[in-house]
């Protein structure tokens, strides 16, 4: 077998089409080639917009200014609505409103367009219409309808202002009225005068001696009768330490009683180990059955003093100790109240001290007031009916939505002018024909490839 020799890879190079190159000469034949179809089609571009700059009808700028009705809020007046709210209820519920009644009485519909703007820091709405001096008639009578609807708009606005400034009004008025009234001032000087009477009268009542004598009594005995109860605890507490050492006493005595009873006991078991064993006769053995009936009543004897000794006199002793604990509790907060009743005393002279000073001063308070009541009461007259002269100026000062003058058609023509379209022709013509240009040469070049394949293909 023949090894395959491997094939040797040489890197391609691009040979550059020079047939695809353009220079500025290959540019300078096409248009030269072409020169006919380039002026036929510049030419008949600029003639189109000669014919529209000559033909199309000039244009106006209708214009209509509306002043944004205002109402005084606060110290200034203010628009009653926003310029940006109004403009957008123009734009969305009021033009398009007239424009649709418009339309329902006209037999020919014309698309009317009207624009909102609002120049800077105004509260003015500017509407601005596009037309002809032969419609002028038609967009002028279509804004006069728009103001009118806007300012049929804020009037009902304004009535509701209105009417809440007019009730406030009449409310300030019957205010002022019933401060004008004698009575008024009568009533406020007679509900002082009963306020100082009765500061007068406790005042005497804590200054007189044998009032807060009684009261002070009353501390006093208050005190002895918890001093009383503390005696009385401390006697309890005698009786119970005493109760106390009787039972630890009774307790010692017990103690012995059983020491004796077991020694007895000890005895008697002993003496009748000895006398079982020489039991002979009936007399010994009746002995013998005498000793076990002792041993066993000393036995009983002898349980029935543990459970006193241990049981019930343990138990009498722990209610003994509870009773001291509470005892000694009780004490302690007798000892307290009797220290309370004691502060109690001593409060009782601070506070009349003090409630006498603030009933002074109450008492110096309202003869004060009392002086006052007529200035005041002049002088709140002379604020409220201030107040009723601002409300009556805002009530006065509501200004209506209205124009500012009637729609004006602009002096001059705002249409684009003849020789700005026709230059704009002119340079659309030359760029329409570079394209034609280029387009037919183009297309001469598909149709001389498209040649020379089928002649390459028929060889």
């Amino acid at each position: 077998m023949k090894e395959t020799q491997p094939v040797p890879v040489y890197p391609v190079q691009y040979i550059p089409n020079t047939e695809d190159e353009i220079s500025l000469v290959d540019i300078w034949m096409t248009f030269r080639k072409h020169r006919k179809l380039f002026l036929k089609v510049a030419i008949g571009v600029a003639i189109l917009g000669l014919l529209i700059a000559l033909f199309m009808p000039k244009s106006y700028d209708l214009r209509t200014s509306i002043e944004i009705g205002t109402a005084v809020r606060g110290d200034s007046p203010t628009p009653i609505e926003a310029p940006e709210t109004v403009k957008a209820k123009l734009e969305n519920s009021l033009i398009p409103m007239v424009i649709h009644q418009l339309h329902k009485k006209e037999e020919e519909i014309e698309d009317y367009k009207i624009s909102t703007s609002i120049p800077k820091k105004s509260s003015l709405i500017v509407l601005t219409s596009k037309t002809s001096v032969d419609m002028a008639e038609q967009y002028k009578n279509l804004h006069n309808l728009v103001v009118t609807a806007l300012t049929r708009d804020h009037s009902r606005i304004i009535n509701v202002l209105k009417k809440n400034l007019q009730t406030e009004l009449a409310l300030a008025r019957i205010v002022l009225d019933e401060m004008i009234d004698p009575a008024t001032l009568a009533a406020l000087i007679k509900e002082q005068e009963k306020t100082l009477t009765e500061a007068k009268a406790n005042l005497s009542a804590l200054s007189d001696p044998e009032i807060f004598g009684v009261q002070t009594k009353a501390a006093e005995n208050n005190i002895q009768s918890e001093k009383n109860k503390l005696a009385s605890f401390k006697d309890q507490a005698t009786i119970l330490n005493q109760k106390l050492k009787k039972t630890e006493t009774n307790q010692d005595l017990i103690k012995e009683q059983i020491q004796e009873l077991e020694v007895q006991i000890k005895e008697s078991i002993s003496l009748q180990k000895n006398a079982a064993q020489d039991v002979k006769t009936e007399t010994q053995a009746m002995a013998q059955l005498m000793i076990d009936s002792e041993i066993q009543q000393n036995r009983k004897w002898l349980s029935q003093l543990k459970e006193r000794l241990f049981i019930t006199l343990e138990n009498d002793k722990a209610a003994i100790h509870k009773s001291l604990e509470d005892n000694k509790r009780a004490q302690e907060l007798q000892q307290e109240r009797i220290a309370e009743a004691k502060a109690g005393l001593k409060e009782l002279a601070g506070s009349n001290l003090l409630e006498q000073s603030k009933l002074k001063a109450i008492i110096a308070e309202s003869e004060a007031t009392i002086k006052k009541l007529a200035n005041d009461q002049k002088r709140s007259i002379a604020t409220q009916q201030e107040s009723i002269g601002e409300l009556q100026g805002k009530l006065d000062n509501f200004v209506e939505t209205r124009a500012v003058v009637e729609p004006l058609l602009s002096t001059k023509p705002t249409s684009t002018p003849k020789r700005v379209i026709l230059l704009i022709a002119i340079f659309l013509g030359i760029i329409l024909g570079v394209m034609a240009v280029f387009f037919a040469e183009l297309r001469e070049k598909v149709r001389k490839n498209i040649l020379e394949n089928n002649t390459s293909e028929a060889a």
